[in-house]
């Protein structure tokens, strides 16, 4: 009666949740203002995608589990897309200009836009906003290296093939397996970022 079919992934809550890790370890925990409050734009990727939802909703969580207060100026759908994420986040930075300390976005490729945004107003990642997202893409990473983006989160498929397989072999091998096998999510801020790209 042992499984013969199991999953091997990453849990999406820990993406949002080190979206949020990342944001409280900077030495102000994103309160660039400094009225207790950190204030955040929200760029979903597709409020349907369970993904989504959960980095929307535990990148949040992880400030407010940690005792920091939260404002949700802005929350949008960017469906991924990084014309989208721009034109969010361009919207929110001339409705609440400086108000503005963190755009959190589900993925790289909106955060992308929400970078090209945040540059057209003039403002500077690092000293006066953040800007967070998930995937480490190259582009992200490199900017996380040169302090252009905050920080992003790495779908370690590297991992969870390598988990995939060992878990294979044990299956081969007539060993009891598991119906789930969840692989870390990776933090990606500028010192990994330089450490290891």
């Amino acid at each position: 009666d042992n499984p013969t079919v199991c999953y091997v992934g990453a849990d999406a809550r820990q993406s949002g949740t080190y979206q949020g890790e990342i944001v409280l370890a900077l030495p102000n925990k994103g309160d660039i203002n400094g009225d207790g409050v950190v204030s955040y734009v929200m760029v979903v990727g597709d409020p349907e995608n369970p993904d989504a939802q959960y980095r929307t909703e535990y990148s949040i969580k992880a400030l407010t589990d940690a005792g920091v207060q939260v404002k949700e100026l802005v929350k949008n759908v960017g469906n991924w897309d990084q014309t989208k994420g721009q034109e969010i986040v361009a919207a929110a930075l001339t409705q609440y200009g400086d108000e503005i300390e963190v755009v959190f976005c589900n993925n790289d490729g909106m955060a992308l836009g929400a970078v090209a945004a945040i540059e057209a107003a003039g403002r500077i990642v690092g000293e006066d906003i953040y800007v967070l997202g998930v995937d480490a893409l190259e582009e992200a990473v490199q900017l996380i290296k040169s302090g252009e983006m905050t920080g992003t989160v790495l779908n370690d498929h590297i991992g969870q093939s390598h988990k995939a397989v060992e878990v294979a072999i044990a299956a081969l091998n007539g060993e009891e397996i598991d119906n789930y096998y969840w692989v870390d999510y990776v933090k990606v801020d500028k010192a990994y970022a330089e450490a290891n790209y």
